[in-house]
């Protein structure tokens, strides 16, 4: 939770200076207080719940959503958690990465609005199409380590990480991180300038605050998860060993660091993509293609 409330800060004051601003700055030192701020304002605010709505699964929404984040990070796959290291851990964090739409889906119908049904219409759809993709590039670094446990893909990356052996996935994996997560230039289930706000139109209070730090966790998640199975996973130098408690979180917090990083900064630096164009592209262009290098991988490998 103090991760996603300063992840939150870093955002700001990133998106700020690629425009030459200044960022929060008034509540604390340098902004330091403003989440805290923030957080206190929002869930203070009357909860309110629209007279055409489903209430109780107007309510369930956002709990769905955010106990969705809490299980995800319960089987956070990082030095400091083996929750998932057993042999079907890669399975298991895949399925419970595809149920994460129903929590958007069920926001959107429960809500009887004409932009939130849109803006779940639109996730579905978006996770039909991404999620063929995404399960192929979370494969290979499992046929590359030649087991589904999470473990043995951080001890087969001791001599280099996967992201120099597959420098063909991880481009198109980071692709799909961003549209799991339903970031710019592909957060179309929201799309502020064409459904207002899409899904989440008619929340606000501790609703809201529900859905935003649901979704910001699942960036964390997924930052560490990219760290893990493509980046060396703070494992690099343990020759395979876990040599060092601290040094190795420290190795893997870096590099899921530099992952949030760079999901930052394609909100600075794309404007939203075209709905109708992301889904030609990936049923038309991505897909086949994909499809055909990885027969071939599986070939080599």
């Amino acid at each position: 939770m103090l991760s996603v409330a300063y992840l939150t800060l870093f955002e700001r004051k990133v998106l700020a200076a690629s425009q030459i601003r200044k960022g929060p700055e008034m509540v604390g030192w340098l902004g330091i207080m403003q989440p805290f701020a923030d957080g206190i304002k929002l869930f203070s605010k009357e909860y309110f719940t629209p007279s055409n709505s489903n209430p109780v699964l107007f309510f369930l929404g956002p709990c769905f959503m955010l106990l969705h984040s809490f299980i995800l990070w319960g089987c956070s796959p990082g030095v400091w958690g083996c929750g998932v290291y057993f042999f079907w851990g890669g399975l298991y964090i895949l399925s419970v990465l595809s149920v994460g739409v129903y929590g958007v889906v069920l926001c959107g119908w429960s809500s009887n609005s004409r932009y939130a049904m849109f803006g779940a219409v639109r996730a579905l759809a978006q996770v039909i199409s991404y999620e063929v993709m995404l399960v192929f590039l979370y494969l290979c670094p499992f046929f590359v380590a030649g087991s589904l446990d999470l473990e043995s893909v951080n001890l087969s990356q001791v001599s280099g990480c996967n992201g120099g052996v597959l420098f063909l996935v991880l481009p198109w994996w980071i692709f799909c991180v961003l549209a799991e997560s339903n970031r710019a230039p592909f957060d179309f289930v929201e799309g502020e300038s064409e459904l207002v706000s899409g899904f989440n139109v008619e929340y606000g209070s501790g609703g809201f605050g529900m859905i935003f730090i649901a979704e910001y966790s699942n960036i964390l998640f997924l930052s560490t998860l990219t760290s893990v199975l493509f980046l060396g996973g703070g494992n690099i130098l343990g020759n395979g060993e876990y040599y060092n408690f601290l040094v190795g979180g420290a190795i893997n917090s870096f590099f899921s660091f530099m992952v949030v990083f760079l999901i930052v900064l394609c909100r600075s630096s794309f404007p939203r993509y075209r709905y109708d164009m992301l889904m030609k592209m990936i049923w038309c262009q991505i897909l086949p293609l994909l499809m055909s290098f990885f027969a071939l991988f599986l070939m080599i490998v």
